[in-house]
């Protein structure tokens, strides 16, 4: 890592080959909202090696933070928003929030993480999912805000609709790094927990603290 006890102030960081071979991949990357682990590892790479000036660079040209922060041993990086606002990403568009449902279903893989804590590689089965519905200490909050009914069982079209469901969201959340999607044999959602996830508890710490309470106010959504 870059040696950070001098001042930066200019960009002919950008000139290193490193930096330009891996440019455009990591600004779009980061831009998009993607939190950087060790799994991508060239870019990752890059980010730690000129931690000092990526910072510099985000912030004088795009007000906004690039933070490290670590998680379970794990680096990771991301842009956030300054106290003053979004930067220049306040534009709805280019921001979007996570909805309730998005939000339930990141404190269960958040959870689920933590359960899976010693494991090296946090994978999540369906099975997993379903297993965490129906017997998992808010097992009551989840059956009633992904059935909309509190009951020991579910049909096969039942648990198609929190299936799909899930899918969406874990879409969004490999999108943004705190998960990553996997191909397995005959597996339909097959994924691994990133560290990043953790960011969830920052972003929703009074809703962890507060979960029974959270989940009573809200609907079953259908829009994810």
């Amino acid at each position: 890592m870059e040696n950070e006890n001098y001042e930066v102030n200019d960009y002919t960081f950008l000139l290193e080959e490193s930096v330009e071979q891996h440019f455009a991949n990591i600004n779009i990357l980061l831009l998009s909202g993607k939190h950087i682990d060790h799994k991508y590892y060239s870019e990752y790479t890059v980010l730690e090696s000129y931690e000092s000036q990526w910072k510099f660079f985000y912030q004088n040209l795009y007000k906004l933070n690039l933070v490290d922060d670590i998680f379970d041993g794990s680096r990771y990086y991301y842009l956030g928003f300054t106290e003053n606002g979004k930067g220049k990403l306040s534009d709805v568009s280019r921001n979007k929030e996570l909805t309730e449902l998005q939000t339930l279903i990141g404190l269960t893989l958040l959870d689920m993480y933590y359960q899976k804590y010693f494991d090296e590689e946090k994978v999540i089965y369906w099975n997993d999912i379903k297993t965490q519905i129906l017997e998992s200490d808010h097992q009551e909050a989840y059956k009633r805000i992904l059935f909309n009914d509190i009951r020991d069982s579910y049909d096969e079209k039942e648990w198609s609709e929190v299936h799909t469901k899930f899918g969406k969201t874990i879409d969004n959340f490999d999108r943004l790094g705190w998960v990553e999607k996997q191909s397995g044999r005959n597996e339909e959602l097959l994924f691994e927990i990133r560290p990043a996830i953790h960011r969830l508890a920052k972003l929703y710490n009074e809703e962890l603290q507060n979960f029974e309470s959270f989940s009573k106010q809200l609907k079953n959504d259908e829009t994810v």
